[in-house]
Order: C-alpha cells, then sequence, then structure tokens
C-alpha cells in the first residue's frame, strides 16, 4: 500500500546494529553507510530511507543497498519496508554512529503485526484501513515515519530505545457517506512488539458534525477526523466527502481529537482548487456524546480589531469572513475597501486590500494628531478563477470603526467592541422557514489580537440592531435586550428572500464599532 512518509527534522533512535567499520585509517570527516533491508521473505529490497545527522539536524535522503556519502557523525535512519510481492508494510528504525564505511541491518522479518478490531461489526458497508507511525525526538526537533495498509498486512519492528515512541490507528469507513469508526493509541516510549488490541464500540465517544451550507465559498467539503497527539498515525480519516449540507456519525476512542471541515471551489477551467478549512478540537471520553458543527450563518468580522503601534493605525483586513460559532480561521479569499476619515469627514487614505496570494491584507494609516477617526472597511469575497455558489451566503460585510486615536499614546488595541452576530434556529440550509421569529445573538468580541499590545478594559453602554430585507436599501430597527453578558434581538421574517445584519456596540466613552453582513441567512 502506499507508504506515509514524512520528515519533521531529527531523531535519536537507540538499537543494537551490526555495525561493520573501517580502519582507523579511515574515520576522517567523509563517511559511508550502506543500509541492507530485507523483506518479509529474507529477500533484500530496496527501500527509501530517511536520514537525520543527530549533531546538526541537517536531513538526507537516500535508497538502501547503496552507500550513502555522509559527514562523520551520529545519525537516525528510518524506512518503511514495503514488498510488492505480497503488498507489506514493515516500520523500522536504527540509530549508528558513522564513521568511516558502516553498515547496518533492517530485517522485516524481525516485524510484528498490528491488529486492532472492534468488538462489533460496524456494517458490510465498512471498509477497514490500518495505520501505524514510529516518531523519534532529539533535543531540538523530532522525525517520524508511517504507513498505512489493510490487516494482516502491516508490521512494526520492536524496539526498546526510550527515545522512540510508535502510534497506531484504525478506520472503518462506508467510503465518506457521513459514517466513521476510528481508533488511536500511542507508546510515550519504546515500540513494542506489535500491538493486538479489541475495542469495546460501547466504550467509544460519538460525535455528530453537523455541515451546513450557504457561507463557505463552495459547497463541495469534506470532513475528517485525526488525532491531535505529537506522535500519531496518518494524516486523519475522511468521514464525508460531496456536496453540503449533511448530518455526520463518528465514533472514537477517548483522547484528543481534530474534526476538520475543508472545501473546495470550481475554477473556470474545470478543476478545482481548495479554499480554506476550519477546525475543532475535541477532547473525548469513553462513552459520551459530542456535536459540533460547521458553516453557521453570518459570516463576518471577527478577532481583529484595529491597532495603534506608536502613530501608525493597522488593521487587518483577513478576517472579515469567519464562522460566529468558531473564528479561529477564515477563508483566505476576500478584498476590501478601506477608508480613513477626520473628524472632518475628510478622507485621509482610502486603499484596496486582498487576502489572496500573499497580496497584502493589511491596511496601515499614519495618525498624525490626537482626534477622532473613522475607519470603514467594505470587504467582498474575491478568490480570481473560482465561480462561487449562486445562493452564496455572506457575499459581502461590512465594518465601521468610530475612534478617537493619539499618536503620543502608549501602543495598543483601539477601545472598540466588535459586535458578532449569531441567528438562532436555522435549518441546515441556514433557512429560517417562512413568516417564523428569529433570535439575534450578539456577542461582544474584544480580544487581544497582539501580545505585546494594551488592551484596556471597555465597557457597552448601548447596542443596536437592525434587519434589511432588501439587501441594505432600507433597515428596520430592532429592540434589543440583554441577556447575561450578550445580547439578544428578535427579527419577525417575511415570505421569503434574504435577510441582512447589523449591530453596533458603543462604549461608555462613545467609541464604536458597527458590523454590517449581507445575506445572512435565507428565508423560506
Amino acid at each position: 500500500m502506499r507508504r506515509l512518509t514524512a520528515l519533521l527534522a531529527a531523531a535519536t533512535v537507540l538499537l543494537p546494529v551490526t555495525l561493520v567499520s573501517a580502519p582507523a585509517s579511515a574515520a576522517a570527516a567523509t563517511a559511508y553507510l550502506t543500509v541492507i533491508t530485507y523483506d518479509r521473505s529474507g529477500a533484500k529490497l530496496k527501500a527509501p530511507l530517511h536520514l537525520i545527522n543527530l549533531d546538526n539536524g541537517q536531513e538526507y535522503q537516500g535508497t538502501s543497498l547503496k552507500a550513502k556519502k555522509l559527514k562523520k557523525g551520529k545519525y537516525a535512519v528510518l524506512t518503511d519496508v514495503y514488498s510488492t510481492k505480497d503488498g507489506t508494510d514493515t516500520l523500522g528504525a536504527r540509530v549508528l554512529k558513522v564513521s568511516g564505511r558502516t553498515t547496518t541491518t533492517i530485517d522485516a522479518r524481525r516485524g510484528k503485526p498490528v491488529k486492532l478490531a472492534l468488538d462489533k461489526n460496524p456494517g458490510d458497508a465498512f471498509r477497514q484501513e490500518l495505520r501505524a507511525q514510529i516518531c523519534a525526538d532529539s533535543d531540538s526537533s523530532g522525525t517520524e515515519i508511517g504507513a498505512w495498509n489493510v490487516p494482516g498486512k502491516l508490521f512494526v519492528i520492536p524496539n526498546s530505545s526510550k527515545r522512540l515512541q510508535f502510534a497506531y490507528s484504525s478506520n472503518w469507513s462506508d467510503g465518506a457517506m457521513g459514517n466513521l469508526w476510528m481508533v488511536a493509541g500511542a507508546t510515550k516510549s519504546a515500540v513494542p512488539a506489535g500491538v493486538s488490541r479489541t475495542y469495546r464500540a460501547a466504550s467509544l465517544a460519538t460525535v455528530t458534525g453537523w455541515v451546513k451550507r450557504g457561507p463557505a465559498g463552495s459547497d463541495n467539503v469534506s470532513l475528517s477526523l485525526e488525532e491531535n497527539t505529537p506522535c500519531h498515525a496518518g494524516y486523519g480519516a475522511s468521514a464525508f466527502s460531496g456536496i453540503s449540507p449533511v448530518v455526520a456519525k463518528i465514533h472514537a476512542s477517548p483522547g484528543r481529537w481534530r474534526l476538520e471541515a475543508d472545501w473546495w471551489g470550481a475554477e473556470s477551467g474545470g478543476s478545482s482548487a481548495h479554499m480554506g478549512f476550519d477546525v475543532r478540537n475535541l477532547t473525548l471520553a469513553a462513552g459520551k456524546s459530542y456535536s459540533r458543527s460547521f458553516f453557521s450563518a453570518a459570516w463576518g468580522p471577527g478577532r481583529s480589531l484595529p491597532l495603534m503601534f506608536s502613530s501608525t493605525l493597522r488593521f487587518d483586513t483577513s478576517l472579515m469572513f469567519t464562522d460566529p460559532s468558531y473564528d479561529e480561521y477564515s477563508e483566505a479569499s476576500e478584498r476590501s475597501r478601506v477608508t480613513l476619515y477626520n473628524s472632518a469627514n475628510k478622507v485621509l487614505k482610502a486603499q484596496w486590500r486582498t487576502d489572496w496570494e500573499g497580496k497584502g491584507p493589511e491596511f496601515s494609516a499614519k495618525i498624525k494628531k490626537k482626534g477622532w477617526y473613522r475607519l470603514e472597511v467594505d470587504a467582498r469575497r474575491y478568490r480570481p478563477g473560482i465561480t462561487h455558489p449562486a445562493d452564496m451566503l455572506s457575499p459581502r460585510a461590512q465594518a465601521i470603526f468610530g475612534m478617537k486615536l493619539n499618536p503620543k499614546a502608549k501602543s495598543r488595541h483601539a477601545d472598540v467592541i466588535l459586535p458578532r452576530m449569531v441567528p438562532a434556529g436555522l435549518d441546515m440550509n441556514n433557512r429560517a422557514r417562512a413568516g417564523s421569529s428569529t433570535v439575534l445573538e450578539i456577542r461582544p468580541d474584544r480580544r487581544r489580537n497582539t501580545p505585546d499590545l494594551k488592551l484596556a478594559k471597555v465597557t457597552a453602554k448601548k447596542v443596536t440592531a437592525q434587519v434589511s430585507f432588501d439587501n441594505g436599501r432600507t433597515w428596520r430597527s430592532l429592540p434589543v435586550k440583554k441577556v447575561g453578558g450578550r445580547w439578544q434581538a428578535t427579527i419577525q421574517n417575511p415570505a421569503s428572500g434574504a435577510v441582512a445584519l447589523r449591530s453596533r456596540i458603543t462604549t461608555t466613552k462613545g467609541e464604536y464599532a458597527q458590523v454590517t453582513i449581507y445575506r445572512a441567512y435565507t428565508v423560506g
């Protein structure tokens, strides 16, 4: 099967090896290493090698059965002995001092099987896959090598070194149709003489992944699960791949995991391009149930506040389209018109900023004197060559900041609070029922963007909300009430159409942040 071979840096592996060294006269700065690899039948077999000098961290690649010219030093050697004759993968590693001409052996016949099972069959439609990985760490870096295969075809050579870790996993997939079973484990040190373990299905956690449709730049999505540990086997397994929306059911062993959604857009030439990813970190307990959602309605500005670095005002436009349910990630496909005004409504600077292909999403402007300023950011989805869905939600978002700035003051985050709008009760297409009521939650968002900048305590004095049913041509004010540390408004939805949202939070000092999201959700 295909090998999963990754090299992150250097590793330290201690294992008795067979060495053949040249005479002392050959112990110069240059040395040669030959690795002899055998398959499970005892025949010599060429295998790819990854080598790391543990003294300086330099990486090399080579092939077994052929001398590799190296600098004298201590090396880690890792390989996956994959045989096309029997379709087996056998993972192995060695650490040795290389000087003169040195030879060592990695023999797949010493490999022990990796066996993982469930105590009940998840169904005839499910196919099992096994994965394994050896990890090794030096003082400053690490390396890893892994492989995947079907049951009965994956082996690992045991190793008692405390500098090694071993990880394993198995998944049962219905072909990414929305169901996945996955188990994983690891050793803190040493590589065991194989693995043989049966998991009780009742001991697994259940994760429901709600993959909604609407605000992403494409409805072609995938949902995958991956171990969230330093040493883990492989790169995750797919629970779903196709057109959203979907509700995926995942059963996984207790531990730390990453649930990731990715989406691809249609290019003008007919191919597809990766547009973004969103991650939910999970800590799962045995027998417990969890629920996580992706692509909630009302993508808009999140986390990013205007910053004052001495006399320079800066704003990062790359976070103008973030999911309000989890805004650590954003779709890097937008273009913003940023305009700075003074208190006399005079334009001080106007500039287009683009978050695509490294063209620079950050806006900056010199502030020459103390006073009131207004920063307007008008963002639209933008990705050359990509055709966005015709009914895409949140195609445009706007942020307006009214601030009192002082170029002589200490560098700081602007004293504003960003309103995050979260409409509740929508279906999997982020749609409300015709004529229904939607509760709009307004969450105050004021977080530190830059560790070294001051984030002063700011208090909200007034919160307003508005709604538009004609794409922002006219607006209706909504009554707002405070509920705990957040605010709520209720929207009476029309019979059909799209809904635009607007909210402003004004502080006790009169500074404010206003956010507008067009086509936040639909009705009917």
